[in-house]
């Protein structure tokens, strides 16, 4: 019986209290040191403009100031992170791991063509069946090809 007498104040003390955030309204209230730190970044932006303004040469790379440079360091860093990349595969319906090939389509430079060739010829040893699979490739077309009998098809580069 006492708790449920206590129920209703602690609505009412929840209430006043959503109440008095919301009357009050921490989020939206300018900080008292904002005005000073915008007239502060509005004079520098001023004062940057005229040097910003100026033209370039040709294949002259812009000057960066000190903390610009130490981000683009750390973008460079975070962005060849092994985390920072996307999957290379995932986990089908199958219970089977799955490649994902990006950018479909796109021309490959000569040495990107052979890399992937030596890939699937990688891929053509350690995994024969599911080459097959993949590409639609007999097994036997597959020996062939690794045996050095019938020429490396380019159907598994060109996808």
């Amino acid at each position: 019986m006492a708790a449920s007498s206590r129920l209703p104040v602690a609505l009412l003390g929840s209430a006043v209290l959503i109440l008095g955030v919301l009357i009050w309204k921490p989020w939206s209230a300018p900080s008292r040191s904002a005005p000073a730190a915008a007239g502060a970044a509005g004079e520098q932006a001023l004062g940057a403009a005229p040097q910003a303004a100026q033209p370039q040469a040709l294949g002259e790379a812009p000057q960066l100031t000190g903390p610009q440079r130490q981000a683009v360091v750390a973008e460079t860093v975070r962005s060849a992170a092994p985390q920072a990349q996307p999957p290379q595969s995932y986990k089908g319906p199958d219970g089977k791991q799955h490649e994902i090939v990006y950018n479909q389509g796109l021309a490959l430079s000569p040495g990107a063509r052979e890399e992937l060739k030596r890939q699937r010829l990688q891929q053509m040893r350690d995994q024969p069946e599911a080459i097959s699979k993949i590409y639609g490739i007999g097994r036997d077309e597959i020996a062939a090809v690794l045996a050095g009998k019938r020429p490396f098809p380019d159907r598994l580069i060109d996808q």
